[in-house]
This record gives structure tokens, sequence and C-alpha cells, in this order.
């Protein structure tokens, strides 16, 4: 018998958003409601939820998880 959650990922994503910018509330790119957090790379409106979550919905492998995790989380607690 299959366990089933053997296709999740070990763990979900968590991106360290502590030093993002902040901007007027605006309709976040992933779930539509309001957003004052911005995406440290696109800066677009983002919640740091909502982009933990597909990170963890999306990833193909745990590699490619850890290489999003790397690509939307600030270097050196500065935005980039």
């Amino acid at each position: 018998m299959s366990h089933a959650t053997s296709g999740m990922p070990a763990r979900p994503a968590a991106l360290d958003w502590r030093h993002g910018a902040i901007g007027p509330l605006a309709p976040c790119v992933l779930c539509g409601l309001p957003a004052l957090g911005r995406s440290p790379v696109a800066g677009g409106p983002c919640h740091k939820g909502c982009a933990e979550g597909w990170i963890t919905t999306h990833a193909a492998s745990a590699a490619d998880r850890a290489r999003l995790i790397r690509a939307y989380t600030p270097g050196r607690g500065e935005p980039r």
C-alpha cells in the first residue's frame, strides 16, 4: 500500500522575505487578493504564503524546489 503523501515534497517551501519591499495594496499576482508585500525578484504584489505554496506545488523535484527558494529569497537580508 502506498503512502498518501508519497508524491509530496518532504517539507513546504519557506521563503525569507523579512527585508522585502512593501507597497500600496494591489492584487496578488497569484491569488488576486489585496497584497502589501512585493516579490523580491519581480517587484510585483505577492503574498509570501502564495509564493511558498506555488513553489511547493509546482517544483518538479527537490533540486528544483531548492533552486526556486534560492531565486525568490533575497540574499544577505537585502531585497534584490
